[in-house]
């Protein structure tokens, strides 16, 4: 966690630096560029302003002869006024304070060959750049240029100094506020790394406490970012392995109640026989005999229940007919149903659509329900399979109904769980493992449906489940 609000800090702080030594670099280069661009201007402006008197000079001198030596002697001598005077102050062509010595001035004739340059004076007589013509501003006399002056910046000992002063100013003012920025750049880095990774260091402590088996643990959702989904994540997920970890200590204990009864009646039989307390008749063995297969029933529906729910069961799909496979379920529980004086009826309507399901799974889903409706209906009684088009596209929907002694409805969100005990010694007497529903739902379910019950007490129970239809039906 630490190493984690180390990289926090510094990747902060690197994009803060960054983004500042971009911003100062740029700034720095534009702070030059525009110094340099300042002299620029001050000498086209200078050239500007100086063209006249050149072109006065021309006039007087009727050409450019002695220039050069003009130029040599008046440069020097300007003060700093900006009017017009002779002298001391120079010859009365030349403005007052238009030049300075850091400033080199080149003319050339109409022909552009050079024929004054204060800063070069064996440049006389060659001819001017294209990009030096460019730069210069014409000199006219009567509406005709006679020449280009040309005026170039070239800063003094003193001017170099000073402006290597300005730029070593600017340096260190630029890398003072990158470091200062840097600093607080890590502060804000630390602040921020503590308040993200709190909620993390409070999520991984809850983290351990659920990996040691305390399902309990919650954390606070303390933001709605993806810090707060992590925490509500990992609370529904404690939340569900605790739920998780009930069903199983639940399931372990229900499968030792019910495999302890039958052995333990199998036992007691055994150790009677042994002690010739129970005669060894077939009626003493068929008992016996009972319990063994009630085992053998049990782990056959446990072992059933363990493939539905890690979605391993093998289904060998095809079209089912139903109102020929319901006819044939009920024509082989006809002998218990008459026995026990139950009415079995089936209302599946001609042209229906088959079903496509696994013959020997759905088989087993209408032996489980049928199966339970003749336990708990009561002699007159009547047992019902109905069948239509559900109301989902590509379904088609199935009821098992009974006119029996209905379930209570406290107890109708639970009876699809496994080794539910709505009433024990009931299921006892019939034989019942607790199991039956628990598969046939997850049955239903591997096939694409679903199933539901609606029930009332003293009048009966209905379940009602889905299939699809079979493809092109």
């Amino acid at each position: 966690m630490r190493s984690l609000t180390w990289k926090i800090m510094l990747a902060f702080a690197l994009v803060v630096l960054l983004a500042l030594g971009t911003v100062g670099w740029m700034a720095r280069r534009a702070a030059v560029a525009q110094l340099g661009a300042y002299s620029t201007s001050g000498a086209r402006l200078r050239a500007e302003r100086l063209a006249p008197s050149l072109a006065e000079y021309y006039a007087q001198t009727g050409g450019w002869a002695g220039l050069q030596d003009a130029l040599n002697t008046a440069i020097p001598m300007m003060g700093a006024g900006m009017g017009r005077g002779r002298g001391a102050m120079g010859p009365a062509w030349l403005p007052m304070g238009i030049m300075g010595t850091s400033y080199r001035v080149i003319v050339a004739d109409a022909g552009d060959v050079v024929v004054a340059d204060t800063g070069a004076q064996d440049a006389i007589g060659r001819r001017l750049k294209p990009e030096e013509r460019s730069a210069g501003v014409p000199i006219e006399w009567n509406g005709q240029r006679i020449g280009t002056v040309l005026v170039l910046f070239e800063a003094t000992e003193i001017e170099q100094q000073l402006a290597s002063q300005f730029r070593q100013a600017l340096d260190r003012s630029l890398l003072v506020s990158v470091i200062v920025a840097g600093l607080a750049a890590i502060a804000l880095g630390f602040l921020l790394a503590r308040q993200i990774l709190a909620p993390l260091r409070h999520l991984r402590q809850a983290a351990v406490r659920v990996a040691a088996g305390d399902f309990s643990q919650r954390v606070q959702v303390a933001s709605h970012d993806e810090v707060g989904d992590l925490a509500h994540t990992f609370n529904t997920m404690a939340e569900a392995l605790g739920r998780q970890e009930e069903l199983r200590r639940q399931f372990i204990a229900d499968v030792s109640h019910e495999l302890r009864t039958p052995l333990a009646i199998i036992q007691a039989h055994l150790e009677a026989f042994l002690d010739d307390v129970y005669p060894l008749t077939k009626e003493n063995i068929a008992n016996v005999l009972d319990e063994v297969m009630l085992l053998g029933r049990l782990t056959e529906d446990l072992r059933q229940l363990a493939l539905a729910e890690a979605g391993q069961l093998s289904l060998q799909r095809e079209p089912v007919d139903l109102a020929a496979f319901t006819a044939s379920i009920l024509a082989g529980l006809a002998p218990q149903a008459q026995e026990r004086g139950i009415a079995l009826q089936a209302d599946v309507p001609e042209g229906l659509s088959p079903v496509y399901a696994d013959p020997q799974r759905l088989s087993q889903i209408f032996h489980n329900l049928l199966s339970n409706a003749l336990r708990h209906t009561p002699a007159g009684g009547r047992i019902e399979i109905r069948a239509r088009p559900a109301p989902q596209a590509g379904y088609i929907a199935i009821q098992v109904a009974d006119t029996g002694s209905g379930i209570p409805p406290e107890e109708l969100p639970h009876i699809f769980e496994r080794f539910y005990r709505g009433d024990r010694s009931e299921r006892r007497a019939y034989g019942g493992t607790g199991l039956g529903l628990a598969i046939v739902k997850h049955l239903i379910e591997a096939h694409g449906g679903q199933i539901s019950v609606q029930s009332r007490p003293g009048e009966g129970t209905t379940f009602t489940f889905t299939l699809p239809a079979a493809p092109g039906s």
